[in-house]
């Protein structure tokens, strides 16, 4: 077997792997075709990309199993074919065939979630010195494939020497070179004996679930997940509806998106620097700051306010997968890292219904403050969680 590549080289391979499979986040651009040439609604639309996401998490979970049994050297180009057919899938798209478009993104969604664990698994625990950051570097890659791949799938997609059928054959042979050909480049070195002990250490998943530093962890999680993906997805209406003109609230949502990127690598490297005490009860005293801002600035029409308050919640929105990623390890050892970090990212997945919470409390009361207001409120029962979490006792393994 060939010297494995660095620790560093690992790092940006993973990134630009992670920066292909981020495509799935690039739905609102990928979904035009199908409102304009099928007739379907945004709301069987929306169905889609929930489907795709619920997906995406439960892809990490089997992933994780496959690559604790056959290594993620299996588990990455598995998850880059099934990405693959997903995409190819849509080929066969007619007006009477919104059931393929769901099977479709789902098998794209777990293919996306095999990648995803993957990758993490395979470079974060090579850097236990700045795994923050590390983590932080990956996933704003993740993060920024919505503005990179999405971009230059508008463009393909508009073409008429394109069009979207050639778009989507050719995002889904994109993510399978990157799986197949970046799995090289991530695959972790072989363990000497006595990292071999160390790495086999570490809490089941079973055992995992049965400890309250998890579910204090995983709710508090949630709740900051649900703030941001709630909130941030309606980003473009609360800014109409706090003054901004149109071109403005374009450029404050991409403004958001550059924010939960560098996020992202902030947090992580304050974890690294200060420990998940302080980065975590950071990021929830800022969501609680900024929810605050925000709601009164809706109320006062103070537009740059409320700019500003949600850049600070994008970048708070970015921290919590970060962190995770990092804390999977640090609380529950090295031993089942992947298969831990795939629960333990669940609460994405749950945390992506707080956009139908606030979407339906603005029609209700004419406004986006009231969902403001309520996330600010429940992020003050996380920063009392992230408080206990600091004070229970570390788990012997």
């Amino acid at each position: 077997m060939n010297k494995p590549f660095s620790r560093t080289t690992a790092l940006i391979a993973g990134t630009i792997i992670m920066l292909i499979n981020g495509v799935i986040y690039a739905w609102s651009i990928y979904s035009i075709p199908f409102g304009q040439g099928f007739g379907w609604t945004s709301a069987q639309l929306g169905m889609c990309f929930t489907i795709m996401l619920a997906c995406f998490c439960l892809g990490g979970v089997i992933g994780g199993a496959f690559a604790a049994r056959w290594g993620v050297g299996f588990s990455i180009p598995a998850g880059g074919v099934l990405a693959c057919l997903g995409y190819v899938l849509c080929m066969f798209l007619q007006a009477d065939r919104l059931w393929l478009l769901y099977g479709a993104f789902a098998i794209a969604g777990i293919g996306v979630g095999f990648v995803y664990n993957g990758v993490i698994s395979a470079v974060v625990p090579r850097f236990p010195d700045k795994r923050g950051f590390a983590s932080g570097v990956l996933l704003m890659g993740f993060g920024a494939s919505s503005l990179v791949i999405g971009s230059l799938a508008a463009k393909l997609i508009s073409s008429p020497a394109f069009g979207w059928h050639l778009t989507y054959i050719f995002t889904g042979v994109l993510i399978l070179l990157s799986a197949v050909a970046g799995r090289f480049f991530v695959l972790p070195p072989k363990a000497e004996p006595g990292e071999a002990a160390e790495a086999g250490r570490g809490l089941t998943p079973g055992q995992m679930l049965k400890t309250p530093r998890f579910w204090i962890f995983f709710v508090a999680a949630l709740i900051g997940t649900g703030f941001g993906s709630g909130l941030i997805a309606h980003g473009s209406y609360i800014f109409t509806e706090g003054g901004a003109s149109p071109q403005l609230a374009t450029l404050a949502v991409g403004l958001v998106s550059v924010m939960n990127g560098l996020g992202r690598i902030a947090f992580g490297a304050l974890h690294d620097r200060f420990g998940f005490r302080v980065s975590l009860s950071a990021d929830a005293a800022l969501y609680i700051l900024c929810g605050a801002l925000a709601a009164l600035a809706l109320r006062s029409g103070v537009t740059v306010l409320l700019v500003a308050a949600m850049m600070v919640i994008g970048a708070c929105y970015g921290a919590v997968p970060t962190i995770s990623s990092s804390v999977a390890q640090e609380f529950f050892g090295p031993a089942h890292y992947g298969q831990n970090l795939s629960i333990i990212n669940l609460n994405i997945m749950l945390g992506s219904f707080a956009s139908t919470i606030a979407g339906s409390i603005e029609p209700a009361s004419g406004s986006y403050a009231g969902a403001f207001w309520l996330f600010t409120g429940l992020e003050v029962i996380s920063l009392l969680l992230f408080a206990v979490l600091g004070r229970t006792r570390e788990i012997e393994y």
